[in-house]
Parts: structure tokens; sequence; C-alpha cells
């Protein structure tokens, strides 16, 4: 499970926020010029909640219950893949789960109340009743039949009787109506097979398949085998590779969809009874459920996110989730300085000029089975961090043979800007960076000319810094001999961050001296326009007719 947040939305909630996150392991966030003496804090508690959520991260907002049921209720889509969700009352009495007894809310909240001394208010009759959720067995045991469980749990609310079929203490120590002669059967097996008849199946995670060639032809091998042998693969705890041995991403990807876990070994692992084995492959069965942390290491992974321009509701979900779960974030100090805070995390911050070395020493650092979060602004793929990560692998494919390596979608700079500008982008574009750092001014000069001669609507990324000031007057002189004067140009400053600043110009009219290295230039084509509504704002667009400003005519093929 992540690492849980405790939100606190008033001054009163701090401490008992602070005391909830020294049992369940979480941090605490505080409602910004409220709360203080927390991890970190926050200004939209929509955003921020759904931020949480969207990661999968257990939420505990020390508030009335209503106020995390209306920022969660947007939210809401597939019971099972939802976080727990309590509310706790902020004098440490009450705990209420509201979301997520499928995934623990409900155990998070027993004890949670047993170390405060508090009640724990679960309201699901079975959960009240019995003291479990069928539905969601413990770590070490899979539901073969869960949409079953709600008619089951019913049976026995009713009055039925369960008998259990083989070892499963958790539901023998719980309160569910036992009796030998039952009707309801709780069969708990590794073996296939359809569940019973009015009762529910679960497999025991008692195998773990070794491989010594950790490919996908190999992970095939071991479905044939679990078949042949009558085996659930449910019942398959991890998977295990040996240290140095190149992992095929198709096995990882397999495995990861099927949430089976990978993990590194230096040596064969201890055998508990080998119940098959051959070249490459072999699989052990265990007495009891294995936990699969107390086996080797496991598969690192860097994973290059993009955090947005700047605001935290336009971190994309896949991205806060690569943040979340992350033991290291490696990146540039001031991109590091926008990623949110967690506790336990370890940062790696480094000179903006030294790309290639932050990629390796990331590389290196999953090598070691750790979580890397990479960090860009913007979009990681767009003048970012997951070209230098790219370019590190390149140029020693073999280098990090057991590291998984991953590439998270964000939002860049110019979309940020166009959507304040309205829609500049609205038609074909090119984007291209002023800086020289990398490559020669005669090859931007070059491209530059192409685009604007081709009535491309332009985003220039790195337009100036304090030192370099004559390319941007070479750069207008260039487009100038393309674009008429009063072409609309708009300049951003800071879009999603605090400072931002939009203002929309001409071509003839842009001065340059108000140009810095954090300034995003748009730059229209020749159809691009702006317009004023009654309330005053000014918006500009590049319309998606080319031709003409036309509102009947078709639009483009495939948009609508």
């Amino acid at each position: 499970m992540s690492r849980p947040a405790i939100l606190a939305f008033n001054a009163s909630g701090a401490g008992i926020a602070r005391r909830v996150a020294g049992i369940v392991g979480g941090e605490t966030l505080g409602l910004a010029g409220r709360v203080e003496d927390v991890d970190s804090t926050f200004e939209d508690s929509a955003a921020t909640v759904a931020g949480l959520f969207r990661a999968g991260r257990p939420i505990i907002g020390v508030c009335a219950a209503g106020i995390l049921i209306r920022l969660v209720a947007p939210l809401l889509r597939d019971k099972r893949a939802e976080p727990p969700v309590l509310a706790l009352s902020d004098d440490g009495a009450t705990v209420l789960p509201l979301l997520g007894g499928l995934t623990g809310a409900d155990a998070m909240a027993r004890s949670i109340a047993e170390a405060l001394g508090a009640t724990a208010a679960i309201t699901g009759a079975g959960a009240r009743r019995f003291g479990l959720i069928l539905e969601a067995p413990p770590a070490g045991f899979a539901l073969a039949n869960p949409n079953d469980a709600k008619s089951v749990t019913a049976a026995l609310l009713g009055g039925a009787s369960a008998r259990i079929d083989g070892d499963a203490p958790w539901l023998e120590a719980s309160g569910l109506p036992l009796d030998a002669s039952g009707e309801v059967l709780l069969k708990v097996s590794a073996e296939s097979g359809a569940p019973p008849e009015g009762g529910l199946l679960y497999h025991p995670k008692l195998f773990v398949a070794e491989f010594d060639r950790p490919d996908a032809a190999t992970l095939a091998r071991m479905d044939e085998t679990f078949a042949a042998l009558g085996l659930a693969s449910a019942s398959l705890a991890a998977a295990t590779a040996p240290e140095g041995a190149p992992i095929h991403h198709l096995f990882s990807e397999a495995l990861a969809t099927r949430r089976i876990p990978l993990r590194v070994v230096e040596a064969r692992i201890t055998p508990g009874e080998i119940v098959h084995g051959e070249p490459g492959l072999r699989i052990h069965r265990f007495p009891a459920p294995v936990n699969p942390g107390s086996i080797g290491r496991a598969q690192g992974r860097v994973t290059v996110v993009g955090l947005g321009p700047g605001s935290p509701g336009w971190l994309a979900p896949e991205a806060a989730a690569a943040l979340d779960r992350a033991s290291d974030l490696v990146g540039y100090e001031g991109y590091l300085a926008m990623a949110p805070e967690r506790a336990g995390q370890r940062r790696h911050g480094s000179d903006n000029r030294v790309e290639i070395e932050r990629a390796q020493a990331a590389l290196t650092l999953a090598a070691l089975g750790h979580e890397v979060a990479v960090v860009s602004s913007g979009d990681a793929g767009i003048f970012g961090m997951a070209a230098a990560v790219m370019e590190a692998l390149a140029a020693d494919p073999v280098r990090w043979p057991s590291v998984l390596v991953e590439v998270t979608p964000g939002m860049s700079a110019m979309q940020g800007a166009a959507a304040r500008l309205g829609a500049p982008l609205g038609h074909d574009f090119a984007v291209i960076s002023l800086s020289d750092q990398l490559k020669p001014w005669e090859t931007i000069a070059s491209r530059l000319d192409a685009a604007a001669g081709a009535d491309f609507a332009l985003a220039l990324y790195n337009p100036a810094s304090l030192r370099r000031r004559q390319q941007l007057e070479d750069a207008l002189a260039i487009l100038r001999r393309h674009r008429r004067p009063e072409t609309p140009v708009a300049l951003a400053w800071n879009v999603g961050r605090p400072g931002e600043r939009i203002s929309i110009t001409t071509l003839a009219e842009l001065d340059p001296a108000v140009v810095d290295m954090r300034t995003l230039i748009v730059v229209g084509s020749s159809r691009t326009r702006t317009f004023a509504r009654a309330d005053g704002k000014t918006w500009m667009f590049t319309p998606r007719v080319y031709e003409t400003l036309n509102e009947t005519a078709a639009p483009e093929a495939g948009e609508r």
C-alpha cells in the first residue's frame, strides 16, 4: 500500500494528524494559512485530494465526513481500485472508513482506533458482524470469484453457517458462523478449478517461480507448467531473476499486469519443495503463503516524470503515482523544488548542465533496487530529461540489465500557456528552443526560417538569458521576414506558478528587453486571431479551418 496522507483542514486537527501519521507511517498535509507544523501544506483541497486519490494513496482527513465525501465523490469509479478514505474527528474519538473496504480501510480504521483509544465506526454489515470482508482476503491469498462475495455474505448474515475446507487461520479466527456441516463452503486451495456452488474459493500464494532467463518465452513455459500441474496461477506469490541477468521488458510488463512481484536475487533461493525443475525455470512450493519482500530485492526502476508547468493541478495522475512510490528523486535543483515533499524520500539535486551524468546516476541507483523518479518541468519528453535518459541507455545498452525504464506523459509549458490564451496552437504548430547550449545557432536559425516560412504557429522555448540576448534579436528578424507586423505574439511567464503573467502583443511591437529564460513565446501563424469579449479579456486562437473562419465548414478528419 502507498504511504497514507493525513490531511488537517484546521489547526485543531494538526495534533491528531501528527499522531495518526506515526501510527500508520504516513505524512501530514495541512491547509495553507490554517495549519502549521506539518510535513507539507496545500492550498487547493479538491486538487490535492484528487491527486492523492488517483495516485492510490490512502487518505485520512481530520475533518467532518461530509468534507471528504464532497471532495472524492467526482472521482469514484471502481470500488476494487479505490484507496482507503477515512474521516477522523479532530478530538481523535471517532474513525469512520468512508471508502476502500476492499483495500484495507476497515483494518486501518481499527488499528488507528486501537492506538488512539477511539471508536472505529465500521458500517459494512459483514465487516461489523464478522470482523472481516470476505471479498478482501489478507496478503498471501487471492479470491477466485469476488463477484460472489456479496451473495455469500448476505447468506451468512441471513443465518447460514460456513465450513472451511483448507488452511485459513484468518477465517477461523473471525466472527464467521462456522460449523463443520455448514451450508456455505469456503474453500482454500492452490489448485485450479471452479469455485464451489454458493461458496468462495481462495488461492493461497504458496509458490515462487525462479527464472534463470527472465524472458517472455520462459514465462510462457511457467504458465504451461502451472496448467500441467493443475495449479491456479493466482497461487504464485513471486517470480525471481538472478542479479546481473538482463530482464526482458515483456517479462516485466507481463508480471506487472498480473500483479506478480519480481524479485532480484544474488543466489538461488532456498527451496521449500521443488515441484518442477528444468533448465532456466524452477517452481518452489512453500508450506505457508510467501511474503515477496522476504526474497532478494525489488527490480529497480527509473521513471522519467514531467511535473507540468508548476501548478499541482496540472500534475498528471500517472506522474503523481510515480513520484509517490519513488524512494529517490533525481533532478535539477530548481525542478526538485517543484516536486511534492514526501517523508522518507531521498533527493539528489544537481546543476542544470549535467543531464547525462544525472541520468546515469539515476540508472545506477535503480540498479541497486531503488525506485527512482527523474524529474523535469513540463513534459519530460519535450526538451526534458527523457531524452537524456535515452541517450545514457543508448550509449551503453547492456550496463543496467535489470533496470526497468518508464516515461510518463506530462503537460508542457506551451500547453499551459495555450490554455491561458485560448487556442493559439489550435492548428499545425512547431516547437523550437532558441538555446544554443546543445546545438549551434546556425541550426536553430535554419529551422526557425523553415517553420516560419511554412506558416506554422510557433512555441519558442528558452528565448533569452542574461548573457544570451543577440539570438532573440536574430530570431525576431527571421520571423519578420515571413510574418506581417500585426501577427499576434504572446509572452507567458511562470505559467501555473506564483507570479504568472500573460501578455499579448504583436510581432512589430514585441520588446526583446522584457524576455528572459523563463519566458515562453507563442507566435501566431498568418491565420491566428485575437479578440476581446465584453468582460475585457483578450483571447488568442488559430482556427482549425485554415482558409477561412467560416464556422459552418467541416472540421478536419478526426476532429470533432
